[in-house]
């Protein structure tokens, strides 16, 4: 592919191809702009899972919601070149605790594989409110800062047709993202941010990435205070959510 457009296209075509669905795309260079900085072309593709994969990968794993849909990563380096990353299979088997041998992973592997052991560095903390209200109070403190974006919420139990099913909030901030992908744009993956809100046993809890873990795992240098800004703003997020 000559551009990011293109590869894009490409990437969606042979998801779509292996009946995924693209439920999102996220221009960072296009949100960049919009608050005046500048960013080399970069997008992200989130591809949904087929129905009867997503219902078995989330009965393996509730926090696995927050790495579905699939995410792949479209950039143009600092040579031109079009580069494209996403998480491989063994990434997600450590991260949530699935056998790297499950079927289901494997499954999701054949996906990527036309495209080519960490610390899981998630957050999870108790809600003291239903998961719907939660929901609901997640999205009014995000909603509430003018600066942030809400552009995708997937309800996972939608489709298996379970009241309790996980919910995925996926949120950003240009003005916070854009220098941590200025820095290294391979951390493009790992944004916008996320809330996954999941029940187990009738408890309510929400989990996200930690973003000083993303630092480490993409090399974003120099941006300490950053990422450790967005962590706190994560979990003041996270705890009016869950009502502390």
């Amino acid at each position: 592919a000559g551009s990011v457009e293109e590869a894009v296209s490409i990437v969606r075509e042979v998801l779509e191809d292996r009946r995924y669905e693209i439920v999102l795309v996220v221009d960072h260079a296009a949100a960049a702009a919009s608050v005046m900085l500048d960013l080399r072309p970069t997008q992200v593709v989130f591809a949904r899972p087929p129905r009867s994969l997503e219902r078995t990968l989330l009965r393996r794993s509730d926090t696995i919601g927050i790495d579905l849909p699939v995410k792949v990563l479209v950039f143009e380096d600092e040579s031109g070149d079009i580069q494209l990353r996403y998480n491989p299979v063994g990434y997600l088997a450590d991260r949530h605790d699935i056998p790297p041998r499950d079927g289901a992973l494997w499954l999701l592997r054949l996906a990527t594989k036309p495209f080519g052991d960490l610390n899981d560095g998630l957050v999870t903390v108790p809600s003291n409110r239903s998961l719907d209200e939660t929901v609901a109070a997640l999205q009014e403190a995000i909603g509430a800062n003018p600066a942030f974006r809400v552009p995708l919420v997937l309800d996972y139990g939608q489709r298996s047709r379970r009241r309790d099913g996980p919910v995925l909030i996926v949120f950003g901030n240009p003005n916070a993202g854009t220098p941590l992908m200025q820095r290294s744009q391979e951390v493009a993956l790992d944004l916008p941010q996320k809330f996954l809100v999941w029940q187990d046993r009738g408890d309510t809890f929400i989990t996200y990435n930690d973003p000083l873990f993303v630092g480490r795992r993409h090399n974003v240098q120099g941006q300490d205070a950053r990422l450790q800004a967005i962590a706190n703003a994560l979990d003041s997020f996270a705890a009016a959510g869950g009502g502390w």
